[in-house]
């Protein structure tokens, strides 16, 4: 089976059965999954199975004895995503946009061909809806033929069945360092001046506060000492989001206005199961260097915290879509170090924050292109939309962990060399990647020395382009994209006519030569 996009290209998709049952005298509801034990996680059934707790109220749920009885209707089900390996789960619901100028009649009709009903509305996109069949007619392999039969209607911009679906916050090779990244001395065996020249930059600019860098990621320690003089506060004192949101849960969970890591689970400075990858991003950006702490890339900037993820659990994406919405209502610069599989609406939220974000001019949204060793470009990070960004290392070679492809852009020293990148951890007491020692960053755990991957070489372009803006607010997002490319140092070999590398892209960013450039444009 396939899922068709708004260009007419086909993502491959592959239905995993999915069972629902009553488990013994409990009556609890239990979701099984025949998962490929070659390919797909280990953790699949567990994976789907906290889906369907929290996003369609199937299943045991937590401070229950046993769960509702067994809804009518085909049950969820679950597809693997053959280009990215990722998991999606749907069930019931299609999202889908309508063109502007489709009357509110037409729009009726094409619903009431499959007896669909609206079931709510997107905040942020007035011909954006969920749509449901009141009857529960049908399964997942149903909503995905009628999705690809609405997606190929003139008066339709995308129809998607709503899918739930697996993310990556992208891996992190741990190497012991200090701050190599913003001025390399070259010592240890590392290649004097491999880093993004931080000192020439801050002899401009080390960043204005009107230029707010949002984290979309798995939460940030607002409360950091080291970050929390850096935290976008809402102008409006009315608002309920006061410092960001979680997208996470529901809107009205009680913890939606709260952006935090709230998930831990032992290790604690292991990935899996915590909410310890946001923190770490956001210091790269713009961490304060009190204290003798790690000093973010652009310091005078403020962060805005969207948290989408919770741990390593399936993420729905229509609220990850929503998040970018919303963050390019506050933040110019959206640094996103995760991937994932191919969505029509994060697709139409890259596209509407292109044509739409800073009045018009333009939001610059990073991504990771992800640690796969090879290719190719992760998603969304190779989005026409998106700038995917690669990492190198302190010795001008290219990590080898970085994915490559066309659609890099750059790369941005990250770990893989002789040194990995110091920056802030989650401050809670024995959690993050630090829990307290000192060669993990210090017995206080307030810093790691651990971070890297493309995931740290992610949020230092977006501080390199929160540099860029603050001495020219009025660019395009086209041309600080071009700002940031055409001031790369080359490094490594295999460029193109055009300047351009699969491996590196237009080569390592500097942040002195783009804010030059940008100032001569």
């Amino acid at each position: 089976m396939h899922l068709l996009t708004r260009s007419g290209e086909r993502i491959e998709l592959t239905p995993l059965p999915t069972h629902v049952a009553e488990a013994g005298d409990t009556r609890a509801l239990r979701i099984e999954v025949a998962a490929d034990l070659n390919r797909d996680p280990v953790s699949t059934g567990a994976l789907v199975a906290r889906a369907s707790r929290g996003f369609f109220d199937l299943g045991r749920r937590e401070g229950m004895r046993a769960a509702a009885p067994m809804a009518k209707g085909p049950p969820p089900v679950t597809f693997r995503d053959e280009s990215s390996g990722a998991l999606r789960v749907v069930y019931r619901e299609i999202a889908l946009r309508f063109q502007a100028r489709t009357p509110p009649a037409t729009r009726r009709q094409i619903l009431a061909t499959a007896g669909f009903v609206v079931r709510r509305r997107n905040p942020f996109v007035r011909d954006q809806v969920v749509v449901f069949h009141p009857g529960r007619k049908y399964g997942g392999e149903a909503l995905l033929e009628i999705a690809n039969r609405w997606t190929a209607l003139d008066e339709v911009v995308f129809a998607t069945p709503n899918f739930v679906s697996q993310y990556w916050r992208q891996a992190l090779p741990k190497i012991p360092a200090a701050q190599w990244h913003l001025r390399n001395k070259g010592t240890g065996g590392a290649v004097k001046g491999e880093d993004v020249d931080a000192p020439g930059a801050w002899k401009v600019t080390r960043g204005k506060r009107s230029v707010v860098v949002a984290v979309l990621d798995d939460g940030v320690d607002v409360d950091h000492p080291n970050l929390r003089s850096r935290i976008w506060k809402n102008p409006d004192a009315g608002a309920p989001d006061r410092i960001g949101r979680d997208f996470f849960v529901p809107d009205d969970d009680a913890g939606h206005y709260d952006p935090r890591p709230k998930n831990f689970r032992y290790p604690y400075d292991q990935m899996s199961g915590n909410d310890i990858h946001g923190t770490p991003c956001a210091g790269v950006v713009a961490a304060a260097g009190r204290n003798g702490g790690a000093v973010g890339i652009a310091p005078g900037c403020r962060l805005l915290p969207v948290k989408i993820f919770h741990g390593d659990d399936l993420a729905a994406d229509e609220r990850v879509a929503d998040a970018i919405r919303y963050a390019a209502r506050h933040a110019a610069i959206l640094s996103c170090s995760w991937s994932g599989g191919f969505s029509n609406d994060l697709q139409q939220a890259l596209a509407d924050i292109a044509a739409d974000g800073r009045g018009g001019l333009g939001t610059v949204a990073l991504f990771a292109a992800g640690n796969e060793y090879g290719s190719p470009v992760g998603y969304p990070a190779r989005d026409a939309n998106a700038i995917a960004v690669g990492a190198s290392t302190d010795q001008a070679k290219l990590a080898d962990y970085s994915n490559v492809g066309r659609q890099i852009a750059f790369v941005a020293p990250s770990s893989g060399g002789v040194r990995g990148i110091y920056t802030t951890d989650v401050a809670y007491p024995n959690r993050g990647f630090n829990v307290g020692k000192v060669a993990a960053g210090g017995t206080d755990g307030l810093h790691t020395n651990d971070f890297g991957g493309t995931s740290s070489a992610t949020p230092l372009a977006a501080g390199v382009a929160a540099l860029v803006l603050s001495v020219r607010p009025d660019l395009t997002a086209a041309q600080v994209r071009a700002a940031l490319e055409l001031s790369c140092e080359r490094i490594g070999t295999g460029y193109d006519a055009a300047g351009h590398s699969d491996r590196f892209g237009r080569g390592r960013i500097d942040a002195a030569r783009a804010i030059a450039a940008a100032r001569a444009m």
